[in-house]
């Protein structure tokens, strides 16, 4: 694509240059034909002066065309094929070039050394009124030495083959430019689509392929949380099955509150690895029943401090009779998911204080925080919040995604407020949120 748009440019950057040329080329030949226009102007003027004219000074000239001229060509296709010359497909230009050779074949010797002032005067004019209006104009005859900037049209005009005057004007840039507008703009506009395509186009892959490299974290991660407790309730149940000992309660109770502690981290982790795939689950349907808020969250708050690993001490704020249409499953894993992360990111001990009624819940603690500009990224599937001094932290990125998903599901709204080293604060709104 690079290859394919870098040569689109190239091509785009050539074809503009021989438009450029093309036009110059014509501009070149209607100045040329000022300059002869100019050089006619000035020697009737030197005519009359020196009364070599008729009544109401007028000079006669007889020009003659052969039938030749015209030759048997009937249509432009067959002038093209015979190779007919500049003159017969533009008679006008040719007529110019006969007058001009007449009267410096006739008059030259007669009228002396021609008025150069008065030719610029009258060569000014006529690229005026062609629509062209050069800053600098000068017609210097052969032989003189002129000074001239390099960046100035030299036009040379000849008559019979012999150079007979060198006109230096500004460049006609403007009045090019001016004519390509149409085609510049457009080019413009194209190259500029093509530019932000092929930039849209890289932003794309780059964005899948960061998406890919945290599914990688994510597979690599669970595969190995998943390893733990089935090797962990594996050798408690090896060792009770191998070394049984009905008198020794202690250790039988012992092995199996271990396994039965890691098959609940397994299924924990199942109900992760099912939550990652909510975002294709369009049309899953929450199973809502009336849940009095209060005893649904102290339900909650039980087992979460019992998983916790470091002192944690939870407030609850909640009315006795607020009740909640709900899932009761989800939003179990929810609320579960809000306080495992305020468990989770924090120092030593946490401070978690959770306030509820009938028109939301908030979960707020002491942690750690989130940085201003991962918050708009932590419900993106995947995504962890970078943090330095908390790496050892295992996490998989797909815990506050599964709550905004079942959120969403519910049709109620969820936000977060975080301030880095000050702690977070995540709000549910248990209503229909208009986006």
């Amino acid at each position: 694509m690079r290859i394919i748009v870098t040569l689109l440019f190239a091509a785009n950057v050539i074809f503009m240059i021989q438009l450029y040329n093309s036009i110059k080329e014509r501009y070149i030949s209607d100045v040329e034909q000022c300059l002869r226009r100019a050089d006619q102007i000035e020697i009737v003027d030197r005519m009359v002066d020196a009364g070599l004219c008729e009544d109401n000074d007028v000079v006669w000239l007889r020009i003659g065309l052969q039938k030749s001229d015209i030759g048997p060509a009937t249509s432009a296709n067959q002038m093209l094929e015979m190779d007919y010359s500049q003159g017969f497909k533009r008679v006008d230009q040719q007529i110019i070039s006969i007058i001009s050779q007449q009267l410096h074949g006739s008059y030259d010797k007669q009228l002396g050394k021609p008025d150069i002032n008065n030719m610029e005067q009258a060569f000014r004019r006529d690229l005026h009124f062609s629509g062209y209006n050069p800053e600098y104009v000068s017609i210097v005859t052969p032989g003189n030495n002129f000074e001239h900037s390099s960046e100035l049209w030299k036009i040379e005009y000849q008559v019979n083959g012999k150079l007979t005057y060198c006109a230096y004007i500004s460049p006609l840039t403007e009045n090019i430019l001016k004519e390509m507008s149409g085609v510049i703009v457009t080019s413009a506009l194209i190259a500029i689509v093509l530019t932000f395509g092929f930039w849209y186009l890289l932003h794309v892959i780059k964005r899948l392929r960061t998406i890919e490299e945290m599914k990688d974290d994510f597979t690599n991660n669970m595969t190995h949380e998943l390893k733990t407790p089935i090797a962990i309730a594996y050798a408690a149940n090896d060792s009770l099955l191998q070394f049984p000992d009905p008198n020794d309660e202690e250790r039988t109770k012992k092995y199996l509150s271990a396994s039965l502690e890691q098959l609940s981290k397994l299924a924990g982790l199942v109900e992760n690895i099912l939550a990652m795939s909510m975002e294709r689950r369009k049309h899953l349907a929450m199973s809502k029943e009336e849940l009095n808020l209060k005893t649904f969250l102290i339900s909650i708050i039980e087992q979460q401090k019992l998983k916790a690993d470091k002192p944690c001490d939870i407030i609850l704020d909640c009315p006795g009779d607020a009740v909640v249409e709900a899932d009761p499953t989800h939003f179990s894993n929810v609320v579960g998911n809000l306080i495992d992360n305020s468990v989770k990111y924090s120092g030593k001990s946490v401070m978690i204080n959770i306030k509820a009624d009938a028109s939301g819940i908030s979960v707020s603690d002491n942690g750690i925080g989130i940085p201003d500009k991962s918050l708009h990224d932590i419900w993106s599937k995947f995504y962890r919040v970078p943090h330095g001094n908390h790496s050892d932290v295992r996490g998989y990125g797909i815990g506050l995604f599964y709550v905004k998903s079942i959120v969403d599901k519910h049709g109620w709204w969820i936000g977060v407020e975080s301030r880095e080293g000050a702690g977070s604060k995540f709000t549910i709104k248990f209503r229909n949120y208009e986006k």
